[in-house]
């Protein structure tokens, strides 16, 4: 994932606290033109604005240096387990695991 430093956009407030991404900021973030569910992070007095998708890896990347080496993450087994669904209802009903 690339990831981008020291940039810094402006954007304006309304009354009822609308703010509009800017269209750049929008693209480097991959979210132009779809709508999409953003997440805010407050830390230290900072606001810092991260795509549902972002998020998600940040968190799978955290959970993933909590396993012991060699085991099976969750989403492993069941990539596993649909592959070998899929090879019973096509009729390979050999079960290679």
């Amino acid at each position: 994932m690339t990831q981008f430093h020291d940039l810094q956009f402006k954007a304006l407030m309304t009354e009822n606290g609308r703010v509009v991404i800017p269209a750049h900021l929008r693209r480097l973030l991959g979210v132009e033109g779809t709508r999409a569910e953003l997440f805010f992070r407050v830390q230290d007095n900072e606001v810092t604005l991260t795509t549902k998708m972002q998020a998600l890896r940040r968190a799978q990347a955290r959970l993933a240096g909590l396993a012991p080496a060699g085991t099976k993450l969750v989403s492993e087994e069941l990539i596993e387990d649909r592959a070998t669904a899929a090879r019973l209802e096509s009729g390979d009903a050999q079960d290679r695991s």
